[in-house]
């Protein structure tokens, strides 16, 4: 394969990346304009599109240097820089969650590290795989030494998406709240 080829393919699968998350972004987007947006719903939407954004763009810097940035705020914004010279997907770097904080993101390769902030669970690290990309969620609780307060963490390795339960039940609380003040 020459050189030119595998330029072309890895472009065109960054720039894919880039695509299909901005359209997971416009669909958040739109479902989150029923609601107001500080309802936790709304955030927990708002939070899951970040991270697909995020993912994109380490899979893309993995697929262009054969590894992911180191673990952190840094690394993130290495990600979001280099995607963000094919689209402006985050031009000004990686975005706060919706409590504004920091995602967190560790690779696979430092989940042992002191202070990386891997979680684990019961049967070993969580994710592990790639890397491990989360928000602390409503509570700002990590998790990493009790697995009980990663109840609204929200991530982008577990399909089955717990923290959803969650936060519906927080949102009607929420929307109670609202209507009751009305």
């Amino acid at each position: 394969m020459s050189q030119y080829t595998r330029t072309k393919r890895r472009g065109l699968a960054i720039l894919f990346l880039a695509v299909s998350g901005a359209i997971a972004v416009a669909t958040v987007v739109l479902i989150s304009l029923r609601m107001p947006e500080d309802a936790p719903l709304a955030r927990m939407y708002r939070t899951e599109a970040d991270l697909t954004g995020l993912a994109r763009a380490l899979d893309g810097y993995y697929a262009e240097h054969g590894q992911y940035p180191p673990a952190g705020p840094e690394g993130l914004r290495m990600a979001t820089e280099h995607l963000s010279k094919i689209a402006a997907y985050f031009p000004s770097g990686p975005p706060p969650d919706a409590w504004d904080r920091p995602y967190c993101y560790v690779p696979a390769a430092q989940y042992d590290d002191p202070g990386a902030g891997a979680l684990r669970s019961e049967d070993g690290h969580c994710a592990p795989g790639a890397y491990q990309l989360y928000s602390l969620g409503a509570d700002g609780a990590s998790g990493i030494d009790r697995e009980a307060a990663r109840h609204d963490n929200i991530c982008n390795w577990d399909k089955t998406k717990p923290w959803r339960r969650v936060y519906r039940k927080m949102n009607k609380a929420f929307m109670r709240e609202r209507k009751a003040q009305q």
